[in-house]
C-alpha cells in the first residue's frame, strides 16, 4: 500500500527570508554613510552636496539619479556594492518560491484577492503614513504649525496615491523604497496565466517544458542555462536602461529571477536534491564569479563605463560614445549576472545545510518582515541626520545607526500587531494557534 509521504515545512527558506530583509537596515544605514547616497542627511547638503556629488559622479559614470550606483572606495563600500548585487535577487527568488506554495492550494480570484491584502494594503498605507515623511525629510519641510503638518501630511498622501496612475511617477515619488512590494505584486499578476496553467495542467506542455530544468544533464539548467537567461535580459535592455532600484533594466530582471524561484517549486523535489548536492559546485562557481565581479567593478572605476549600473548607451553618458555594446559590456553582462546569480544558489545550499531548523522564534521573526522594511527608511534618515557631521567615525555611526533604526522598527511593529486593523495595514501575518492550544481552549470551553 503506498504511503502518502508527510509534508516538511523548509525553515531554511523563512530563515533566509528574514536575513536577507534583516540585512536591509544595515544596507541603507551603510549607502547613506559611505557612499553619500541620500544628499539631504549630509551636514554640508545644502552648500556643496550636490556639487560633490556631480563631480564625483562625472569621474565615475555614474548615474546621479540611482543612489544604489553610487560607490566609495573603501572596502565597507565594496561591500555594500556586492551585497546589492545579489541580495534583492534572493529576495525575489523567496518571493517567487512563497508565490509557488501559495498558488498551489488556491484558485486564483482568491490568489489574487490575498495578494491584494497581503501586498496591495500595506502599499498604499504605506503611501499615506511612510511616504510623506520621508518626503518631508528630503525637502527639509517643516510644518509651521501643528495644523499645517496634518494638511500637508494626509493631502500628500492624497497626492501620492493620484501619482500612482503615471508610471514614472509612481516608481519616483510615490512608492520610494516600497517599490519592492509593488514589483511583487506586477510579477504576481502578470504571471498568473502561467501559474494557472501550470497548477490546473501539471502534465500539460507549459508544465511539463517548465519542469525541464532540473531534467538537462550535468545540473547544466540551474548551473548554466538560467543565468544565461539572466544575463540576455542584461544584454537587451542594460545598454538604454541604467540601474534605477527596481526600474529600468532592473525589472525584467528580477521578474526572470521571481519567474525561477517559482519555478524551483513546482519542481520542488528536484530543487532541493540539487540544492543538497550541488554545495561543491555551486561553492566553487560563486568564488570565480566573485573574482570576475571584482575584475568588472576595477575595470568600471578606471574607465568610468557603468558596466555594473548599466545604461552606458544613454543619453546619461553620451561622452562614452558607446552606440550598444562593446566586448566590455558583454562580458560585464554575463559577469553581473552570473555573480549575482550563484550568490542566490549560495545562500540557498548553505541555508539548506544549516538553516533548516524550527525555532519558536521564527514565525515571528517572519510577522515582522513587512513593517519593519515599510518604516524603516524614515527612521534611517532621521538616525543619519542626527548622527552624521558629529566628528563620529563612519563604522561607529554604521554601528550605531543599525541598532537604533532596529530598535525603532521593533517598537514600531510590536505597536502594529496589537490590533487587527493595523495587522492589516501594516502585512502583518496572524500567527498560527498551535494544536496544544487549541486543545486547551475546547477543553476549557467543555468545562464551562
Amino acid at each position: 500500500m503506498d504511503v502518502t509521504p508527510k509534508k516538511v515545512r523548509r525553515h531554511d527558506i523563512d530563515w533566509l527570508r528574514v536575513i536577507l530583509f534583516a540585512l536591509l537596515i544595515p544596507f541603507h544605514v551603510g549607502i547613506g554613510v559611505y557612499w553619500g547616497a541620500y544628499d539631504f542627511v549630509q551636514p554640508e547638503h545644502e552648500f556643496e552636496g550636490e556639487k560633490n556629488r556631480d563631480a564625483l559622479n562625472n569621474e565615475l559614470g555614474e548615474d546621479v539619479n540611482n543612489v544604489y550606483s553610487f560607490t566609495g572606495d573603501n572596502f565597507i563600500s565594496y561591500i555594500l556594492t556586492w551585497m546589492h548585487e545579489w541580495r534583492l535577487a534572493a529576495l525575489f527568488m523567496i518571493s517567487g518560491m512563497g508565490t509557488a506554495f501559495a498558488f498551489k492550494r488556491r484558485t486564483w480570484k482568491l490568489f489574487l484577492k490575498e495578494r491584494s491584502k497581503r501586498l496591495l494594503i500595506p502599499m498604499f498605507v504605506g503611501i499615506w503614513t511612510i511616504t510623506p515623511l520621508t518626503l518631508m525629510m528630503a525637502t527639509k519641510y517643516f510644518p509651521d504649525s501643528f495644523l499645517e503638518g496634518i494638511i500637508v501630511y494626509f493631502g500628500g498622501g492624497i497626492v501620492l496615491t493620484l501619482l500612482m496612475i503615471v508610471p514614472l511617477l509612481s516608481r519616483l515619488i510615490s512608492l520610494g523604497h516600497l517599490w519592492f512590494i509593488w514589483s511583487l505584486f506586477q510579477y504576481s499578476l502578470f504571471l498568473l496565466p502561467i501559474f494557472y496553467l501550470v497548477r490546473n495542467y501539471p502534465e500539460g506542455r507549459i508544465a511539463r517544458l517548465l519542469k525541464t530544468t532540473f531534467r538537462i544533464p550535468f545540473r547544466l539548467g540551474p548551473l548554466l542555462m538560467l543565468p544565461i537567461f539572466l544575463s540576455i535580459s542584461d544584454i537587451i535592455f542594460k545598454p538604454i536602461m541604467g540601474e534605477a532600484i527596481g526600474f529600468g533594466y532592473e525589472w525584467f530582471w528580477y521578474l526572470l529571477i521571481f519567474f525561477f524561484g517559482y519555478l524551483f517549486i513546482i519542481d520542488k523535489d528536484k530543487y532541493f536534491y540539487f540544492i543538497d548536492n550541488s554545495r561543491t559546485h555551486i561553492t566553487i562557481a560563486t568564488l570565480i564569479s566573485t573574482l570576475a565581479f571584482i575584475w568588472i567593478k576595477s575595470e568600471e572605476t578606471k574607465s568610468g563605463v557603468p558596466y555594473i549600473g548599466g545604461g552606458w548607451a544613454g543619453d546619461d553618458h553620451k561622452h562614452l560614445d558607446i552606440d550598444y555594446h562593446t566586448n566590455m559590456t558583454l562580458i560585464s553582462c554575463f559577469i553581473t549576472s552570473f555573480h549575482a546569480w550563484f550568490w542566490c544558489l549560495f545562500v540557498f545550499t548553505w541555508g539548506a545545510k544549516y538553516l533548516n531548523k524550527p525555532s519558536k522564534h521564527l514565525a515571528y521573526l517572519n510577522q515582522g518582515v513587512y513593517p519593519f522594511y515599510i518604516v524603516h527608511q524614515p527612521i534611517v534618515y532621521a538616525i543619519l541626520i542626527l548622527l552624521l557631521g558629529n566628528g563620529l567615525s563612519k563604522f561607529l555611526i554604521l554601528m550605531v545607526g543599525t541598532i537604533v533604526v532596529t530598535l525603532g522598527c521593533w517598537i514600531f511593529f510590536e505597536t502594529m500587531k496589537r490590533h487587527w486593523i493595523t495587522r492589516v495595514m501594516y502585512g502583518i501575518k496572524e500567527l498560527p494557534i498551535k494544536k496544544e492550544n487549541i486543545s486547551r481552549i475546547a477543553t476549557s470551553i467543555d468545562e464551562k
